[in-house]
C-alpha cells in the first residue's frame, strides 16, 4: 500500500495546550489530539488521543484561528503541513512517511493493548526513522 495524502498539524492554545494532528486518508479525515508535543527523535513516543473523524478537507481546516475540541476552545495556528505516503493502514496500526517542514520521516501510530479499552482509543505516535 502506497498512497500519497496530506497531513496538517495545528498547535492549539487552550487551557490544556496540545497539537491537533489530521491525516487525510482518501475522503476521510483521521484526527488525534497530542497533548505532550510531537516526537522529534527516533524511538520517542507520545500519547495520541483518537478524536472524532470528519469529512472536512485539509483546506477547510487551514482556515480559522479559533477552534474548539474536547480539550477546550482557543486559538490555533498551523504548526506544520505537508504530504505523506501511507505505508500501512490497519485498524490499530498506521505507518506514514511524512514530508513536511517539521514532521519529516517515518512515523508509527498504533494502539497499544492498554489503549484499546478506554472511552476514546489511546494511540502512541512514534518516530521510527
Amino acid at each position: 500500500m502506497s498512497e500519497t495524502n496530506n497531513f496538517l498539524i495545528k498547535k492549539h492554545s487552550t487551557p490544556h495546550p496540545h497539537y491537533d494532528f489530521y491525516l487525510q486518508v482518501g475522503d476521510e479525515m483521521r484526527t488525534w489530539i497530542i497533548p505532550n508535543g510531537i516526537p522529534s527523535n527516533k524511538q520517542e513516543k507520545k500519547v495520541a488521543v483518537e478524536n472524532n473523524n470528519s469529512k472536512e478537507s485539509i483546506e477547510d481546516l487551514e482556515s480559522g484561528e479559533k477552534f474548539e475540541d474536547s480539550y477546550g476552545s482557543g486559538k490555533s495556528e498551523i504548526w506544520d503541513r505537508g504530504s505523506y505516503r501511507l505505508e500501512t493502514n490497519k485498524n490499530v496500526k498506521i505507518i506514514i512517511d511524512a514530508q513536511g517542514n517539521k514532521l519529516n520521516g517515518k512515523f508509527l501510530l498504533h494502539v497499544p493493548n492498554w489503549g484499546r479499552w478506554t472511552k476514546k482509543r489511546l494511540w502512541t505516535l512514534e518516530k521510527i526513522s
